[in-house]
């Protein structure tokens, strides 16, 4: 089924390429075989070349409505320069299908007013301050409430509000690090600052006491316990930083993990053609994120296979902007679809449904076609699918029928020239079976096999086929008893009867090495005695009654037995009985050999017809027959 989603680009179908011809870069297309040539009694066959695959090609380009941007076989659709991965065939045309046999509803309408409004919303021309925002977002539950959202609006909801989640998580965790970096603070003073406080200390104790033992034992005393103390001051400041460093790598990763979350959604949303939800999310994204955090960091080798030969740095902003701009092109799809329809060019408007389709399956404005709108186009459909499957199987009887239907339901389907293509395939295909019976004819089983099988492979189902079949089976059935006719009647030395079944004796005999020599010369001295009667026919008519004679004698030497031969000479005799009885006494002094007499007869002869072959050779004949007598009689000389 691959053929039939085959590229077309209706500018206008290339259905010319099926016209007799071959152009330079062109694919190969159908060459008559010239004309058979007469020839004795047969007729010299054609030796043309018939391309069956040049129809097809073509056929499958007028029944094809896909867009030129499809490419089935190597599973892409191509949209200004961005390549998006098509599905399996079948899925795609089953969706199709089901689209069209689709009924817009009155939700339909109501569904794309608020998507409508949902991107309004999130426009930068308008108020985004959070309680704006979060209306916004309610409406997101509406939305996915309709059958055709699918549910993906509650999607987005979601990943905007973890995103909001996860940032008051930030806002706790940041009111905690202020409070430890403040006790850090502290803590840091204390440290620092201890030696300075204990010598302070001691020096008042100093001033209160008087004793210097007891001065020393309490110095000694203090100099012991600042080291325990000291490092537990620095304890507490290292946990301190332990936990400052800990809440920045956990704000540090809820901050990636929302962004990761939220532009994987974006992706994923454009690769599966919902641009609108691509772009109420990519919306979303830039009023919670600041503009240094755009850059994604997900989904860099599918958007790499969709702008193939780039290096764009890929952002949120980029993304955004594809999907307005795919939004704009589908809907400008379905205004040409609609413009198209209304202007009766059907065959227009279901190329460019098809193409707005795949872009935009999941758009609200395509659904909004009207259902007379689309079972229109699907009866269209069907039809140049099975037009189609009945072209790659060569049945152009079914395609004629079919190309009558689909131009009632397109006005601006080329029927005319798919026909003519048809009847010019016809043409070929007959030909072919033509030269097939020709070659059959003169016994040249291969070359007949070789013409049947071009007339087959042009218009399998062509009625000449089957009736040159039937001929044949007909002429193999009496062929079997052609080699006991042969025998009898060339023992019968019939051989008139012989040429006049030359066609059935010799398809009988074309394999039959002994016979068919014999066959072959019988064939040629009849055929020469035909033209030699002929030739004498003529003569009699332009009053050279004598001339006709000698072509009768001629031919007679061929096969004296010949009753047509026969026939004319006992009709001509009559006429030429003077030239003949001369003829006649010459022959018989000659077999007597009485050469004197005979060259008297042909002498008398010539006197009637001067003109004559038969005296001249005669006369010549029978003077050196005579000089050789009087030559071997004469006395030799003493």
């Amino acid at each position: 089924m691959l053929k039939h989603y085959a590229s077309i680009s209706l500018s206008l179908l290339g259905v010319s390429s099926l016209l007799v011809g071959q152009g330079v870069g062109s694919s190969p297309a159908f060459q008559p075989a010239p004309a058979p040539v007469a020839q004795a009694g047969g007729s010299a066959p054609t030796s043309g070349i018939f391309e069956s695959n040049t129809f097809l090609e073509s056929a499958n380009r007028a029944f094809d409505p896909t867009s030129d941007s499809m490419n089935f076989e190597e599973g892409s659709f191509v949209w200004k320069g961005r390549s998006f991965n098509l599905t399996e065939q079948r899925a795609f045309r089953a969706r199709f299908e089901r689209f069209l046999l689709a009924s817009p509803s009155s939700e339909e309408q109501e569904y794309a007013l608020l998507m409508a409004d949902i991107m309004e919303r999130l426009s930068v021309e308008n108020t985004n301050s959070d309680e704006a925002m979060f209306e916004t977002w309610e409406l997101l539950f509406r939305a996915s409430r309709f059958d055709s959202d699918g549910g993906n609006s509650t999607i987005v909801a979601n990943q905007v509000f973890n995103a909001w989640r996860i940032r008051k998580e930030s806002r706790g965790i940041s009111m905690s690090q202020r409070e430890l970096e403040q006790l850090r603070v502290t803590q840091q003073e204390i440290v620092a600052n201890r030696e300075f406080t204990l010598r302070r200390i001691r020096e008042r104790r100093l001033l209160q006491t008087s004793a210097s033992n007891r001065d020393e034992s309490e110095t000694k005393s203090d100099k012991e316990a600042m080291p325990s103390e000291d490092a537990f001051r620095v304890l507490d400041l290292a946990e301190t930083e332990a936990k400052i460093i800990a809440l920045e790598s956990q704000t540090a990763l809820n901050g990636l993990q929302a962004k990761i979350q939220f532009q994987s959604q974006i992706v994923s949303f454009f690769m599966q053609r919902r641009f609108q939800h691509a772009l109420v999310l990519s919306s979303f994204y830039q009023l919670i994120f600041k503009g240094s955090q755009q850059q994604l960091e997900v989904g860099k080798d599918e958007l790499s296979s969709f702008f193939p030969n780039t290096d764009l740095t890929f952002t949120v902003d980029t993304m955004a902007f594809v999907s307005r701009e795919a939004i704009n092109d589908i809907n400008k799809g379905v205004d040409a679809v609609n413009t198209a329809y209304a202007e009766d060019r059907s065959l227009i408007a279901l190329e460019r449904l098809q193409e707005t389709f795949f872009l935009g399956e999941y758009s609200p404005e395509l659904n909004l076609i009207p259902t007379q709108q689309r079972r229109h186009l699907l009866d269209l459909y069907r039809g140049m699918i099975e037009a189609g499957d009945l072209a790659e199987a060569k049945d152009y009887n079914g395609v004629a029928e079919l190309v009558e239907e689909i131009s009632k339901l397109a006005s601006d389907f080329p029927k005319n020239r798919i026909l003519s293509s048809l009847e010019t395939a016809k043409s070929i295909s007959d030909m072919a079976v033509f030269a097939a019976s020709q070659y059959r004819n003169l016994g040249d089983i291969d070359k007949a096999r070789e013409e049947l099988q071009n007339a087959i492979e042009v218009w399998p189902s062509n009625p000449a086929i089957r009736e040159f079949q039937q001929e044949t089976t007909k002429m193999a059935t009496v062929g079997t008893q052609g080699v006991q006719a042969f025998d009898d009647l060339i023992s019968r030395q019939d051989k008139r009867a012989i040429f006049e079944r030359r066609l059935e004796l010799g398809f009988a005999l074309s394999s039959d090495e002994a016979r068919l020599p014999i066959f072959t010369e019988v064939v040629e001295q009849v055929a020469r005695i035909d033209l030699l009667v002929k030739q004498a026919e003529e003569m009699i008519k332009q009053g050279n009654d004598y001339a006709a004679w000698e072509l009768l004698v001629e031919a007679a030497k061929v096969d004296q037995d010949d009753a047509p031969m026969n026939r004319a000479r006992a009709e001509l005799a009559p006429q030429v009985a003077d030239f003949v009885l001369y003829l006649n006494r010459a022959e018989r002094q000659t077999e007597s050999g009485h050469y004197a007499g005979a060259l008297a007869a042909y002498l008398a002869a010539q006197d009637v017809y001067p003109a004559s072959r038969l005296c001249r050779e005669g006369i010549e004949a029978t003077s050196n027959a005579l000089m050789g007598v009087l030559k071997n009689e004469a006395p030799v000389a003493e």
